[in-house]
C-alpha cells in the first residue's frame, strides 16, 4: 500500500516561525534579505572554524529569539553598515559630533556650578612663587561651603550617607591624626595595622562569618568584587585547570563585576530578571552555569531596585556544584543587618512592610564563600572604605600578589593598590567604634521609617508611577504604569525642584536611595510632594522633557549595538580631567 506521511514541524521550530513572522511582518523585503545573508555567512564562518552549520543556525536562531527577532535584525543590520567603509565613515562621524557635544555640555553643567574665584584660581601649571597655607585655606574653606550647599538640603539619592557636621567634624580629626600613615609599612605604623586588623574583626562578626572567616580593607566596593573576582578566576586555574572561567549573576548585578570580568579575561553570564518582581529566577541561574562557571554573585540588595537577592538559595547551588558565591553587600552592608536587629527587636512594630522577614543575606547562607560591604556608605566612614571578606583563608590567598625576585626585594600586596592612606583606616575604625551597635541601630531606624513611608506613598497615592518589586532596604525604584510618560522626564522635572536621583535602564525607571540626610523633619512628604507635582508636570507638557538624560537613555534605547556609543560616554569621562 502507497501513501504519503504526514511532515509535522517539531514544536520547536514552530514556536520560532511563529514568532518571526509577527515580529518581522512589517520589516521591509530588502531587510529580510539582509539578514537572511549575514546568517548564512555567520554558518559558514562557524564551519569553518570547527562547529558545524546545524549547531551554528541553531545558535543564530537562540540568541535572535531571546532578544527578539526584530532586535536581531536591527543590529545584524549596523554590523553590514559598520562592514562599509563609507558608511563606518559616516557612523564614526556622527559618534564624534555626539561625544563632543557631550563633553562641551557636561563642561558646562560642571563650570556653571563654580563661582568666579574659581576661575581666578585656576592653575594648569605649577605656580612659581609658594603660596601661604592661610590663605589656601580660605580659599578652599569657601569652595568646601558651596559644595556642601549642593548636598546639605537632603535632596541627593544616595552619595552622602550621614551629612552629620558633627560626625564630619570628628572623621577629619582623625584622617588629620593619620594623614601620612600607609598600611604597606607596618613597621611604621603599628596602630594603623591593628585598626584595619579590627575593622575587618568587627564586620566578621555582623555578617556572621564564623572562627574561619577573614578579609582585607579595599578602597571601595569596586576594588572589592575585583579582588573577589581575581580570587576566584585565580583559584579555578590553580585546582581545576580552568582556562575560560565564567561569572553567573543576574543583569541587576553590579557593572563593577562587568569591569572585573574586562580587567581579568572572565566572561559573564547575565540571566534576566523577572521585570514585575525585579528579582532573578534561581532555575534561571542554575540553567546558566556551565563547567567553566567559577563564580555565582548576587545582591543585597542590588543598586537599581534595592531588591535582596534569593541569597540563600543560590549559595545553595553553588555549594553543590562547589562553586563560589559572592554576596555583594556593598549598598547595604552596614544598614540590613541593623534593619534585621531591629526587625527582631520589634523596634518596626507598625511600620509598613515588616511583616516581611529579611531573607538571609551574609555568611549564615550555607555556601557564601565571600562577601563584600563598603564601610563609607552605611557604615559612615571616610569615602575609600570597604571590606572584601572570605570563608576562608585559602581563598583569600589568590587575592594577594607575591613577586619574589624583584630587584627591589621582595613585593607582597594584599589588594590592587600598593601604598593605601592609612587615614581612612583610621577614620573607619573610629567611626565604628564612635557609633557602636546602638548608633548604629538608631540611625538604621530613621532611614527604613524614611524609605517605607516613601514606598507607601507612591503605592498608595501616586497611580501613575509603581515601585519595582518588594525593595525592603533603603532603595526605592519605581518606574511609569503610562506608556506616554516618560520617566525620564519625571526625574528631569524633580531636577527642577531640586532632586537629584538616580537614572536606570531595562527597565526604565528612577530610585531613591534614602539615607540620613532624608531623614530630616518633613523631608519624605517634600519628596512625595514634589514628585506628584513632577507627574503632573510631565503629563501636562511631555514636550518640555525630553533633554538632558531623557535624551541620552532615548538615545541607547533607540541604538541596536549600544557599543557605538561608547565613545560618547569617553566625552563624560574626558570633560572630568578638563
Amino acid at each position: 500500500m502507497g501513501g504519503t506521511a504526514a511532515c509535522t514541524k517539531p514544536w520547536w521550530l514552530t514556536l520560532h516561525l511563529t514568532a518571526a513572522n509577527e515580529a518581522l511582518s512589517a520589516t521591509p523585503p530588502v531587510n529580510l534579505i539582509a539578514l537572511s545573508s549575514i546568517t548564512t555567512c555567520i554558518s559558514i564562518a562557524a564551519y569553518q572554524h570547527g562547529y558545524s552549520s546545524i549547531v551554528s543556525f541553531r545558535r543564530v536562531v537562540k540568541w535572535s529569539y531571546s532578544i527578539g527577532y526584530k532586535a536581531a535584525l536591527d543590529y545584524v543590520s549596523v554590523q553590514i553598515a559598520k562592514s562599509i567603509p563609507w558608511m563606518r565613515n559616516q557612523i564614526d562621524a556622527d559618534i564624534h559630533k555626539e561625544k563632543e557635544k557631550t563633553r562641551i555640555q557636561c563642561e558646562k553643567d560642571w563650570n556653571d556650578l563654580l563661582d568666579p574665584s574659581a576661575d581666578e584660581n585656576r592653575h594648569l601649571t605649577l605656580p612659581p612663587n609658594k603660596t601661604s597655607s592661610a590663605e589656601l585655606l580660605t580659599l578652599l574653606q569657601k569652595w568646601s561651603v558651596s559644595e556642601t550647599s549642593l548636598w546639605d538640603k537632603g535632596q541627593a539619592s544616595g552619595a552622602i550617607y550621614h551629612g552629620g557636621n558633627d560626625l564630619i567634624d570628628f572623621l577629619s580629626k582623625v584622617y588629620g591624626l593619620f594623614c601620612v600613615s600607609n598600611p604597606m609599612h607596618p613597621e611604621l605604623f603599628p596602630y594603623v595595622r591593628k585598626m584595619e586588623g579590627e575593622v575587618v574583626s568587627m564586620l566578621i562578626d555582623i555578617f556572621h562569618g564564623g572562627s574561619t572567616a577573614c578579609g582585607t580593607i579595599s578602597s571601595g566596593g569596586t576594588e572589592s568584587i575585583l579582588l573577589s573576582c581575581k580570587a576566584y578566576r585565580d583559584r579555578a586555574r590553580d585546582l581545576y585547570n580552568i582556562s575560560e572561567p565564567e561569572i553567573v549573576a543576574p543583569t541587576t548585578i553590579h557593572a563593577a563585576f562587568h569591569k572585573a570580568a574586562h580587567y581579568f579575561g572572565m566572561k559573564l553570564v547575565l540571566v534576566d530578571i523577572d521585570e514585575e518582581m525585579g528579582v532573578v529566577n534561581v532555575d534561571d541561574m542554575k540553567r546558566a552555569i556551565t563547567r567553566n562557571t567559577v563564580l555565582i554573585a548576587a545582591s543585597a540588595p542590588n543598586y537599581p531596585h534595592g531588591i535582596i537577592e534569593p541569597i540563600e538559595e543560590l549559595a545553595s547551588l553553588a555549594l553543590e556544584r562547589n562553586i563560589g558565591f559572592h554576596s555583594d553587600c556593598c549598598l547595604g552592608g552596614l544598614l540590613l543587618p541593623f534593619v534585621d536587629k531591629l526587625q527582631k527587636m520589634g523596634k518596626l512594630h507598625g511600620l509598613d512592610y515588616t511583616n516581611i522577614p529579611l531573607p538571609v543575606f551574609d555568611f549564615r547562607a550555607k555556601g557564601v564563600t565571600s562577601l563584600s560591604a563598603d564601610m563609607h556608605k552605611y557604615g559612615y566612614a571616610t569615602k575609600g572604605s570597604s571590606c572584601i571578606m572570605y570563608s576562608s583563608p585559602e581563598l583569600r590567598h589568590y587575592q594577594y600578589f607575591v613577586s619574589l625576585s624583584w630587584t627591589g626585594g621582595i613585593y607582597a600586596s594584599p589588594t590592587l593598590a600598593g601604598s593605601r592612606a592609612g587615614g581612612v583606616s583610621a577614620s573607619t575604625w573610629a567611626v565604628m567604634v564612635h557609633m557602636g551597635e546602638e548608633g548604629y541601630l538608631e540611625v538604621s531606624e530613621r532611614i527604613i521609617r524614611t524609605a517605607r513611608t516613601i514606598r507607601k506613598g507612591i503605592d498608595t497615592d501616586i497611580s501613575e508611577l509603581e515601585v519595582i518589586g518588594n525593595p525592603l532596604s533603603s532603595v526605592i525604584a519605581f518606574r511609569s504604569t503610562i506608556s506616554t510618560m516618560n520617566i525620564y522626564g519625571v526625574g528631569q522635572a524633580l531636577g527642577e525642584k531640586g532632586w537629584h536621583l538616580n537614572t536606570l535602564q531595562h527597565p526604565s525607571c528612577l530610585h531613591l536611595c534614602c539615607t540620613n540626610l532624608h531623614t530630616k523633619d518633613g523631608m519624605e512628604k517634600q519628596f512625595l510632594i514634589d514628585l506628584k507635582r513632577a507627574v503632573k508636570d510631565v503629563k501636562s507638557h511631555p514636550e518640555k522633557y525630553t533633554s538632558g538624560r531623557a535624551a541620552v537613555y532615548g538615545m541607547t534605547h533607540s541604538i541596536a549595538d549600544v557599543t557605538l556609543l561608547d565613545p560618547v560616554a569617553f566625552g563624560y569621562l574626558d570633560a572630568l580631567f578638563s
